[in-house]
């Protein structure tokens, strides 16, 4: 079980029929390229770059093309259950994210070595509840990671 299918609570072919049916609830049509994407996600587990899920499906499926992928993640993401981060540099990682509203998580990438940490999904809560409330902004933390370093990296450099 990846990392991510274990904190949603499912198996990796669970995660892929939930995506698929709600795919399926939104119109969408299941193509041999969209599957490859999901089972993709499901199984590299991390947080990979478009660009790394990309190799990983034509590796398995020579036959489809990168922006297949990165249409059928725009997608997913669209639907909301696929989460994409933005990381430090302009980079963006991608994960499965099936039931959000309750295993959310946010996302923090290490500067050192460009490890990224899964922290809890209400962190964040009194920060976002307070700009809301003072400032009329609504916050999204998913969307991007905090910046910081790794307790290794930190022990590294003393």
């Amino acid at each position: 079980m990846t990392a991510h299918a274990h904190a949603l609570g499912m198996q990796p072919d669970e995660a892929v029929a939930f995506v698929l049916d709600q795919l399926r609830s939104h119109g969408h049509r299941i193509t041999g390229a969209r599957s490859a994407v999901i089972e993709a996600l499901a199984q590299i587990g991390g947080h990979p770059s478009a660009e790394q899920l990309a190799e990983r499906v034509r590796a398995r499926y020579p036959a489809i093309h990168r922006a297949t992928v990165y249409r059928t993640l725009e997608t997913l993401s669209e639907l909301g259950v696929v989460t994409h981060v933005h990381i430090g540099g302009g980079a963006s990682t991608y994960h499965l994210t099936p039931g959000t509203a309750a295993n959310g998580h946010l996302h923090a990438s290490c500067r050192g070595c460009g490890r990224i940490v899964d922290l809890p999904g209400d962190l964040l809560a009194p920060v976002v509840e307070r700009l809301a409330r003072e400032s009329e902004f609504e916050l999204d933390p998913a969307q991007v990671a905090l910046s910081g370093r790794c307790r290794e990296c930190r022990d590294a450099t003393g």
